[in-house]
């Protein structure tokens, strides 16, 4: 007869730990790829297996919808009250991975 050798479980605990220190490990990798992927610049690149696009997005303004709707039912709006209310959305710069096609 063969000896059947018990593994203790492992803890869901344990493991949920685990693969959070994975992702984290993870995700620090590739933030610190991500930079050296922009620092390429502008444009498309080849890997070998693998083809990056870096792109950039400007700084835009948007209006709060609920703030002018409230501003509105009101009289006497003027131009001013609504450029003290615009957003601005940062530009951004994107990386983007695909899997490359062809040789």
């Amino acid at each position: 007869m063969t000896a059947i050798r018990k593994i203790k479980a492992i803890s869901p605990i344990d493991r949920l730990g685990d693969i959070r220190a994975q992702i984290a490990d993870l995700k620090a990798t590739e933030a610190f790829l991500i930079d050296e992927v922009k620092a390429l610049g502008l444009g498309a690149h080849e890997g070998d297996l693998f083809r990056a696009t870096v792109s950039q997005t400007a700084d835009s303004l948007s209006l709060d919808p609920k703030a002018a709707e409230a501003k509105l039912i009101e009289l006497g709006v003027d131009g001013r009250w609504f450029s003290r209310h615009q957003k601005t959305r940062a530009g951004s710069v994107a990386v983007r991975i695909v899997a490359r096609k062809g040789a």
